[in-house]
């Protein structure tokens, strides 16, 4: 073969190899650009999913909060007319008109431990006053001849 003719060879394998390389980088950025596409597809949805749980968790908590609210204000009502009530009794029973020491203290104190206003979610000690109000309550039943208060205490806890 002539020099002329090995040039052209030579030169149309250059130019196979280029489009060759050419073909390669195509394919190349093609694959990076799936992965660019993958990854912004995973950004977008992992945001979207974000939005979208702290909304379904805000409705939740707050459907959670009204249901253990409604529980515990039905129950605070409960001993608060129960207290009044016997209160009444007292005041307008036949003389003399006084309970035993213990039994007037205890109604007392279960009184003046209800709460007005509702406690805050993140108060501890007004859920253990709660919890020391149910056990005078019972006490109350006790004396009065019998529970009248659920065995099982609602669950409160959030």
């Amino acid at each position: 073969a002539s020099p002329a003719q090995c040039r052209e060879r030579s030169s149309g394998l250059n130019a196979m190899a280029a489009r060759a390389a050419a073909a390669i980088d195509d394919i190349d950025a093609a694959f990076d650009g799936a992965l660019g596409l993958e990854e912004h597809f995973l950004a977008a949805g992992y945001a979207e999913g974000t939005v979208r749980g702290a909304a379904s968790g805000q409705d939740d908590g707050r459907r959670l909060g009204c249901d253990r609210g409604r529980e515990l204000g039905r129950e605070l009502g409960r001993f608060r007319g129960r207290i009044d009530m016997l209160n009444a009794l007292v005041a307008a029973g036949p003389a003399p008109r006084h309970l035993p020491e213990r039994i007037s203290r205890l109604l007392n104190e279960a009184a003046a431990t209800i709460p007005t206003e509702p406690p805050a979610p993140q108060d501890e000690a007004a859920f253990e006053a709660i919890a020391e109000l149910r056990a005078k309550m019972r006490m109350l039943d006790a004396w009065l001849g019998g529970s009248r208060l659920p065995a099982v205490e609602p669950d409160l806890s959030f």
